[in-house]
């Protein structure tokens, strides 16, 4: 009972983090129902002292965290860009990696993606390269340097078309040497005209970004509508931008180049 044991608040954000991941709740009850047992047996010998399990002390009943979510940067990078994922399991953080490496020009894609997800890398290399000039990017550089493209967490399988902008912005990157804001997260299905389509799945990105820490998000404009399933103090906390097009993603996701600084 509540005379004996209360579990806080924090305790149960922590739970639900580390220590669950599904759909629904049961197995929530089964760690609540873990650290009872653990309690009751204290109970039994003798111990009738109130207890108050916080934030701190979950580890100590349940052991180190199952589940890890991602965080936003802690630095504006070059050549890495925040997506948004969405999975049976709820939202996530996506962090999509490029790096280049002298060669001819293969575009290398890694991380257990799908065949939609390496159709939108392949639409957003091919949308850069037919504007190389416009961003100060060296034709050349595509047919004498290969570029590898990875999205981390190996083991999980990874599909869909929602993280086009993302690819688009880490490559643009690392192509310009210009770095990606770290505040901001993204996500958007991109044609090779450079339009921005609408996604599913927004209302549990955009919470999975809020989790993380993340400040602003860009959205295709078609799900403006999605907002209203948020939580107000959700959005509060956001700063959210719609886009058309993947020039109005690069103008907010990256920062300005030296000569822009001082213009």
């Amino acid at each position: 009972s509540s005379d004996h044991l209360v579990i806080t608040d924090e305790a149960l954000v922590r739970l639900i983090r580390e220590y669950t991941r599904e759909a629904g709740v049961r197995n929530l009850e089964r760690e609540i129902a873990a650290i009872c047992r653990k309690i009751a047996r204290r109970i039994a010998s003798g111990n009738t002292d109130p207890i108050r399990v916080t934030a701190d002390d979950v580890p100590g009943y349940l052991g180190p965290r199952q589940y890890r979510y991602g965080m936003a940067e802690e630095h504006d990078e070059v050549a890495v860009a925040l997506g948004l994922s969405y999975t049976e399991f709820g939202g996530d953080v996506l962090p999509i990696e490029v790096i280049l490496m002298r060669g001819k020009g293969n575009l290398v894609l890694t991380g257990q993606l799908g065949d939609v997800m390496k159709e939108s890398a392949q639409a957003a290399h091919s949308w850069l390269r037919a504007r190389a000039q416009q961003f100060g990017i060296d034709e050349e550089v595509f047919s004498r340097t290969d570029i590898h493209v990875h999205v981390p967490a190996g083991a999980v399988p990874k599909d869909g078309p929602s993280a086009g902008i993302t690819i688009a912005t880490a490559l643009a990157s690392a192509l310009t040497g210009r770095a990606v804001r770290k505040e901001i997260a993204m996500t958007g299905e991109i044609t090779l005209r450079g339009r921005v389509l609408p996604v599913g799945g927004v209302k549990e990105k955009v919470l999975a970004a809020h989790r993380a820490g993340v400040k602003r998000i860009v959205l295709p404009e078609e799900n403006d509508k999605d907002l209203e399933e948020i939580p107000a103090n959700v959005r509060g906390d956001l700063n959210f931008l719609f886009v058309k097009s993947v020039d109005e993603v690069l103008a907010a996701a990256l920062v300005p180049s030296a000569a822009e600084s001082h213009a």
